[in-house]
């Protein structure tokens, strides 16, 4: 044995020391996350999931605060919050619904958010996913909300004006469209490309550049294109890195979105209201007559107490004729002083207002 493979080799001993130490804590920590659930059951009958976004959020931001950089933000995150899912998941199977089939961008978003250990069940529609966290059958659900070049997701909208349902979290996810093809078939034989409208629609440039002649067909996800493309030679799909791992598809081209910064932010819901961290975010509905001024005044108490707001969307009322509704973003927790003071100063005015969530700010 040479001398680098003794040092090599005594490297991976320690390595493997360090690991058993690491398995050692995780069980350590999962015994006592059992003694927290335990505590809680005795306190509450509250039927309700044991998991709650606000404490994950101020864990991972806490742990992210204390690394010396050696791993990335996102590192991190993603290690802790399988931790967390499958301490978690000792106690309980947590459900989560989530626009299908699996393999999805929306799946992908579970993933991301809840770790691998809850229960995914996808749902043909967003309404659904509402319907199926509204009658318990999930304990979350996951919905896509605004995309940075499609823009906002009526349907959701439409959703959070109608249930009674709360937003508990959002996350942002990168949208890497990736261009795969069926093991061992060959690009040049393809005819047909498949993928969602709005993949096909992202990546018309690279499409019309690379393949001008081919035919593209729009199907109601790029996961049942990857599916498509599992089962034909002849087509190409526009899928998930996700969506081709679970079809065991091989990658033509990589990232070919036209816009390289492509994100969709999804938001978490539940029948939970998240308790308030140090970094929170308010969804409102805010309706008001269609009148001159309506929406001056809306916004000026969030001027007036320095609120910042990160955005607004407006649309006529479906309740109410003549009415508008303004959905709106802003820092804050519903619970803060100066939060308070603004919601009465517009409810003053006549206005209807409706919590849609006070939830932690993406991490």
């Amino acid at each position: 044995m040479t001398s680098e493979e003794d040092k090599i080799n005594k490297i991976r001993v320690t390595i493997d020391e360090i690991d058993l130490k690491i398995l050692s804590l995780i069980e350590s920590r999962a015994s006592e996350a059992a003694k927290i659930g335990t505590l809680k059951r005795s306190f509450s009958k509250d039927s309700s999931t044991l998991y709650r976004p606000e404490r994950e959020a101020d864990v991972i931001r806490n742990l992210v605060s204390s690394s010396s950089n050696i791993l990335e933000d996102n590192q991190i995150k993603f290690i802790f919050k399988e931790i967390i899912s499958a301490c978690l998941a000792t106690e309980e199977k947590i459900n989560v619904a989530f626009l299908g089939p699996k393999g999805t961008y929306s799946d992908a978003a579970t993933l991301e958010h809840f770790g691998s250990s809850v229960s995914r069940k996808p749902q043909i529609s967003i309404e659904d996913i509402f319907t199926s966290v509204e009658g318990d059958d999930s304990n979350f659900g996951i919905v896509p909300f605004e995309n940075s070049t499609e823009g906002v997701i009526n349907t959701t909208l439409n959703c959070l004006a109608d249930c009674d349902i709360s937003i508990c979290g959002e996350l942002y996810v990168d949208i890497i469209h990736n261009l795969a093809i069926q093991k061992d078939a060959i690009p040049e034989e393809v005819s047909e490309i498949v993928s969602h409208p709005q993949a096909l629609g992202q990546c018309s440039k690279f499409l019309s550049n690379k393949f001008p002649n081919i035919k593209q067909t729009a199907v109601s996800s790029s996961a049942e294109a990857a599916s498509l493309c599992k089962n034909n030679s002849k087509i190409m799909c526009i899928a998930s890195k996700q969506a081709i791992l679970e079809n065991k598809l091989s990658t033509v081209a990589s990232s070919i979105q036209d816009f390289q910064d492509n994100k969709t932010r999804f938001l978490i819901i539940g029948r939970y209201d998240p308790k308030k961290t140090d970094s929170d975010k308010t969804s409102f509905l805010v309706r008001t007559e269609n009148i001159p001024g309506a929406l001056y005044s809306i916004l000026e108490p969030f001027k007036n107490k320095n609120i910042n707001l990160h955005r607004i969307e407006t649309r006529p009322s479906r309740k109410l004729h003549g009415s508008h509704d303004f959905f709106i973003d802003t820092d804050g927790h519903h619970q803060d002083e100066n939060m308070t003071d603004v919601i009465k100063k517009i409810k003053a005015q006549g206005a209807f207002v409706k919590i849609l969530g006070s939830y932690p700010q993406a991490l």
